[in-house]
């Protein structure tokens, strides 16, 4: 019993300590980077009792006291609030390099990197290098003209799915899960030639599974964000939940790299429409700021992230 009420004692008393250096690492970094005012936080959680769930309305009452831009702590993260919109249009027209960082949060962390992904890559030669390869390729307008047959086939089933749902289902529909679908299957389409919500189709109702995991479990609260002393920790399991399903979804983005790069052996110079795939496995860099190929790492990770809704 006396070692128990030792170990918490000693448990307290560190805590403590690490909430006065935290907190004067937070000053100190404050100062550093001449932030702006905000309200003053406790120890260790920071800002967090502050906001309730409604989080828009509670800045918006610090707004008025604090002014239109302000500093809050959430734990051990310090974030910059806006709540003006002359001043948001400010600060994205002519500082937007600056604001181009970007957070990474302990979800997307992981053995499987962040080069590939227009989410949490920083900005940089490379995250220029895919939004490029976006706006030219992906975005282009004569691709989405030759994709119109596909938009309208996506969209009719959707509208099919919502009918039969609601025939099976008194208590009302999920419209937003249907419009994911809708949405994860024109990709698909856009990206691999491929219907991945066919019911015939094993992987792709996988591949829709995973993903849609990975975006569920990163959109969750995760307490290891705000207090990096628990990230070891993963006390929610996030994390590791997270990189599993990103495990399993490369797996199967890995097979369809492998199948089309066998079907373009197969074919030759056989006359094919391209699509989003093609222009990754023939890209070339000029190996300087970019690389000369992309690696089937970075692919796999462009293909998941194209897969999340945004």
């Amino acid at each position: 019993m006396e070692y128990e009420i030792l170990t918490v004692v000693v448990v307290m008393i560190l805590w403590y300590v690490w909430a006065l250096v935290s907190e004067r690492q937070y000053r100190n970094r404050e100062e550093l980077w001449q932030m702006p005012p905000g309200p003053k936080g406790w120890p260790v959680v920071g800002n967090i009792c502050q906001l309730s769930w409604a989080s828009h309305e509670s800045f918006a009452i610090l707004a008025r006291e604090h002014g239109p831009i302000m500093t809050i702590r959430l734990g051990s993260m310090i974030t910059v609030v806006i709540s003006s919109k002359e001043v948001a249009q400010e600060m994205f027209k002519n500082h937007d390099v600056v604001l181009a960082g970007r957070k990474i949060y302990e979800a997307m962390k992981g053995n499987y990197g962040n080069e590939g992904s227009l989410i949490t890559a920083q900005y940089g030669p490379q995250w220029r290098m895919l939004r490029r390869l976006c706006t030219t390729e992906f975005f282009v307008l004569s691709r989405l003209n030759d994709m119109q047959g596909v938009r309208g086939c996506c969209i009719d089933r959707m509208v099919r799915y919502v009918e039969e749902a609601s025939r099976c289902n008194s208590n009302g529909v999920e419209v937003g899960r249907f419009f994911f679908m809708m949405a994860f299957n024109l990709i698909g389409n856009l990206m691999l030639s491929r219907d991945l919500l066919d019911p015939n189709s094993k992987r792709g109702t996988e591949f829709f599974y995973h993903t849609g995991k990975v975006m569920e479990l990163a959109g969750k609260p995760n307490v290891s964000d705000f207090l990096p002393m628990l990230r070891w920790l993963d006390p929610q399991g996030i994390r590791r939940k997270t990189q599993f399903h990103i495990g399993r979804a490369f797996d199967i983005a890995s097979e369809f790299i492998e199948e089309r790069m066998q079907s373009k052996k197969n074919e030759g110079g056989e006359d094919r429409r391209k699509d989003y795939l093609d222009v990754l496995l023939e890209f070339h860099g000029d190996g300087i700021e970019e690389p000369a190929k992309l690696s089937s790492r970075i692919i796999n990770i462009i293909i998941l992230v194209r897969h999340l809704p945004h």
